[in-house]
């Protein structure tokens, strides 16, 4: 494995965080917008709050998933590259994007429900 493969693939990931980032911000905006009116929203910041949760844990595996591939990339520039370590530091990486993506996508069906519940209130 050459050791600049992990570090190429940071930009798309930062695309990803940067959404993902926006994703959480404007949720939080909602939030405390309906916080305004918590009497008729109650069920629906429940629900939303929790979206906000599940943001945060695909974030902080975005942010490890970075870590681990420069890390990689790094390990790699001082191991041959018949050494498994820079390999496995970016298999664990990769896995912690999967992690993240599948959390993603689970945010995504969620706010679906969530925003038709919204709007039926």
């Amino acid at each position: 494995m050459e050791w600049y493969l992990p570090i190429t693939i940071l930009t798309g990931l930062g695309l990803i965080l940067l959404s993902t980032s926006n994703f959480l911000i404007s949720l939080n905006s909602e939030i405390i917008e309906m916080k305004k009116n918590t009497e008729n929203f109650r069920e629906i910041i429940d629900l939303k709050i929790d979206q906000l949760k599940r943001l945060n844990w695909a974030l902080v595996g975005l942010y490890a998933a970075i870590f681990t591939f420069l890390l990689s990339g790094i390990l790699g520039v001082f191991f041959s590259k018949d050494n498994l370590i820079p390999f496995l530091v970016l298999l664990g990486g990769t896995i912690l994007v999967l992690i993240s993506s599948v959390i993603l996508i689970i945010y995504g069906f969620k706010s679906i429900a969530i925003r038709q519940k919204h709007v039926r209130t």
